[in-house]
């Protein structure tokens, strides 16, 4: 999807403030670019660094490069090395009994850019699909009596299927049948088939075992976000591509940035940019420090454990007092808050928040609700939330 834009100023203002709101309502596959109609000569050279497309894995794409993501404008180190050249030789046969290829990792760290530049190097027809759309057809085709069309369209009109995002089929059982029984029919015909997922395949809930063997019966890669060698390539290309001048001394506060993804290492790199851009500043270190001051960096994710352990000892309860089925204040508002700050500060499921306290996962998504709700009313309660993330931040 293109975003055309009146000017240079409008484009950065909206890829600043508004691209992950767009990002979320947009369904656009390929990502979204945002183009400026004119721009006006009087704008730093910096500048150019916005043409960059802002898509769904920004990871290892480089500013000024082109729309296009391939295996060329992936910038990766030995941490995602393995991605990287499965990807590659997917296509050719040489992974032999390595397909299906499993890609996973957490959000930025470029498995879509992956995913895009297999299907750019791929000449013959590539079915490229999230499992979300996968799912849609797959209900109409059952609702429309219209399974054969859906069957031929993923099993025989193309020679490579690609499917984003198989976390969305936990629960969903008539797709996920309908998911094993293709993959059984591509995998055995040898054509290549890659999947991404946001977390490694065993800690998929809700997954039949037949799929999930499936699923891992090929090759599983793990991508993570780069470590600081990788995180000093990507900023110093990106910036590069973009005819960016960056010292030495800006390229390494930017790169020591603590950062979960590559996405939020290179929306740094934006940040310094535009600023430089609209206040025509010279990037510098004081320029940088406001820039990244402007970012709210995510604290590190925690485990459930540790996060209930803290909920825990900040009321004088043991972690066992709050997995009892006791409905009393002392324990049922802790337990709630528990429930809560696990939901917010891990990447824990609410399955696996309702397991770690013996409930059901509609007892979790009820006590996130209440506890929300509560907090708009009460300051307290914000203030004891804070104090206990504060205590797990030290």
């Amino acid at each position: 999807m293109i975003v055309s834009c009146p000017d240079t100023f409008v484009r950065d203002w909206i890829v600043m403030r508004y691209d992950t709101i767009v990002q979320r309502a947009c369904d656009a596959p390929r990502g979204i670019v945002y183009r400026a109609r004119k721009s006006a000569q009087a704008v730093p050279e910096a500048a150019r660094f916005a043409e960059s497309r802002p898509g769904p894995s920004t990871a290892a794409q480089q500013p000024g490069a082109g729309d296009q993501r391939t295996f060329d404008n992936f910038v990766s180190g030995q941490e995602n090395a393995l991605a990287l050249e499965a990807a590659r030789t997917l296509l050719d046969g040489s992974l032999g009994g390595c397909n299906p290829l499993l890609i996973n990792g957490p959000t930025g760290v470029g498995k879509s850019h992956l995913c895009e530049a297999i299907q750019n190097a791929h000449q013959e027809p590539i079915l490229y699909r999230s499992s979300e759309e996968f799912t849609s057809e797959v209900t109409q085709g059952i609702r429309g009596n219209r399974m054969p069309e859906v069957r031929h369209r993923y099993r025989r009109a193309a020679n490579v299927l690609i499917l984003e995002d198989i976390q969305f089929l936990e629960n969903k059982k008539a797709t996920q049948i309908e998911l094993f029984h293709t993959l059984e029919h591509l995998v055995s015909r040898g054509r290549p088939v890659v999947l991404t997922c946001d977390r490694p395949p065993h800690e998929l809930r809700g997954i039949d075992e037949k799929l999930r063997s499936r699923l891992t019966s090929g090759l599983v890669a793990g991508m993570v976000a780069p470590e600081m060698a990788s995180r000093t390539r990507i900023l110093r290309d990106s910036a590069a591509a973009g005819g960016v001048h960056l010292p030495d001394g800006c390229l390494q506060l930017l790169a020591s940035r603590p950062v979960r993804s590559t996405r939020d290492l290179l929306s740094g790199l934006r940040q310094v940019v535009a600023r430089a851009t609209l206040l025509r500043r010279q990037i510098d270190l004081g320029l940088v420090h406001e820039a990244l001051g402007a970012i709210s960096v995510p604290p590190p994710r925690r485990s459930i454990h540790d996060i209930s352990s803290a909920v825990a000892r900040t009321y004088g309860l043991g972690l066992e007092q709050l997995q009892t089925r006791s409905r009393k204040a002392q324990f049922s508002r802790p337990r709630q808050l528990a429930m809560y700050l696990c939901r917010q500060l891990s990447e824990a499921s609410l399955q696996e928040i309702a397991d770690l306290f013996g409930r059901d996962h509609s007892t979790v998504s009820y006590a996130v609700e209440a506890v929300e709700k509560r907090t708009l009313s009460k300051p307290q309660l914000r203030y004891e939330l804070e104090e206990i993330a504060n205590r797990l931040t030290e």
